[in-house]
C-alpha cells in the first residue's frame, strides 16, 4: 500500500484551522447535509445503535438522534468536535482515529462514513475497524464524491488541475473518487468482510453567484485539493483558477447565477 503518512498528518493539521472548517461548513455542508439526510431516512431507524465516523460538525449526527437512534460521533478534528457536540448534545462525541477507533467490538447497528472516507490515509484499516465495531449483519453506510467522469463539478476543477498542476509537488493522497467505482468498492469491502449490498448516484449542485467561486471554494474549504493548488507556483495557480472560472461560465450559467452539478455515491454493506 502506498504511504499516505505525509497526507494524513497535512489532514489533521488542515482541519484544526478554523477557516478551512467554516469555509468547509459554508461550501460543503449544504450538500454533504443533503446527502446525509438521505442516508439518515433510507438507513436509519428507531432503537439504532450507530456511528457516525468522521462526523465532522455533527448535522448527520442530530439527524441521525432525530429518527431516534443511540448515536456515537468520532472524529479526529476538535474544530469539528467542537460544532458537533454543539449541533448534537445528546450524542457520545468522541475525539479518536477511524484507523484505532476507542469502542469494543460488535456494538453498532449502523456505522455511517458521510464523505470521510477520502480524509483517511490506511482505508483498508479503516474498513477492518469498521467491520470489528460493526454487530453481525450490522450495516455500513457511507458516502463519496462521483469523479469526473461522472460530476461535472469535479471535472471542472481536476480536468484543470490535470492540464496545468503539477501532482507531485504535494504530499501522494489516496484516489479521492476510488470508492465511487463499485468494482473497488465491492472489493475493498469483501477484503474487511463486508457485502457490498447497494451501490447508487444520487446528484445535488452547487449554486454560484460568480464562476470564479468553484475555484475558491477548493482553495479555501478543502485540505487535499487546497494543498494541492497551494503548491504550485502563483502563474500555474493563475491558469488553474482561469480555467475552471471559464467552464463554469461557459457550461453552467442559469439565468444570473451558475449551477454546478455535482454526483454522490451512497454506498451499503452488511457485516459478513
Amino acid at each position: 500500500m502506498p504511504d499516505f503518512a505525509e497526507f494524513g498528518s497535512r489532514e489533521k493539521e488542515g482541519w484544526a484551522n478554523g477557516g478551512i472548517v467554516d469555509a468547509y461548513i459554508r461550501h460543503f455542508v449544504p450538500i454533504t447535509d443533503h446527502v446525509g439526510n438521505y442516508i439518515a431516512g433510507n438507513h436509519i431507524f428507531a432503537q439504532d445503535k450507530a456511528l457516525d465516523l468522521c462526523c465532522g460538525q455533527g448535522t448527520l449526527t442530530a439527524s441521525m438522534l432525530d429518527k431516534g437512534a443511540n448515536v456515537s460521533g468520532l472524529d479526529f478534528s476538535p474544530e469539528m468536535l467542537e460544532k458537533a457536540r454543539s449541533a448534537a448534545p445528546d450524542a457520545e462525541i468522541v475525539e479518536g482515529d477511524a484507523m484505532a477507533m476507542p469502542f469494543d467490538d460488535a456494538v453498532f447497528d449502523k456505522v455511517v462514513c458521510n464523505f470521510g472516507m477520502m480524509h483517511i490515509p490506511d482505508q483498508p484499516k479503516t474498513l477492518s475497524e469498521i467491520r470489528r465495531v460493526l454487530k453481525p449483519s450490522g450495516e455500513f453506510i457511507m458516502a463519496t464524491w462521483g469523479g469526473p467522469a461522472t460530476s461535472p463539478a469535479f471535472a471542472a476543477v481536476f480536468g484543470a488541475l490535470k492540464a496545468h498542476a503539477d501532482f507531485s509537488a504535494a504530499p501522494s493522497q489516496p484516489d479521492l473518487f476510488a470508492f465511487a467505482g463499485r468494482e473497488y468498492a465491492e472489493a475493498t469491502m469483501a477484503a474487511a468482510n463486508l457485502d457490498l449490498a447497494k451501490h447508487e448516484t444520487i446528484t445535488s449542485e452547487w449554486v454560484l453567484e460568480k464562476p470564479t467561486e468553484l475555484f475558491d471554494i477548493f482553495l479555501t474549504a478543502t485540505v487535499g485539493a487546497g494543498m494541492l493548488i497551494r503548491s504550485q507556483t502563483d502563474e500555474v495557480i493563475v491558469k488553474i483558477a482561469a480555467s475552471i472560472a471559464e467552464t463554469v461560465s461557459t457550461k453552467f450559467r442559469n439565468g444570473p447565477k451558475f449551477h454546478v452539478p455535482v454526483t454522490v455515491a451512497v454506498i451499503s454493506a452488511k457485516a459478513c
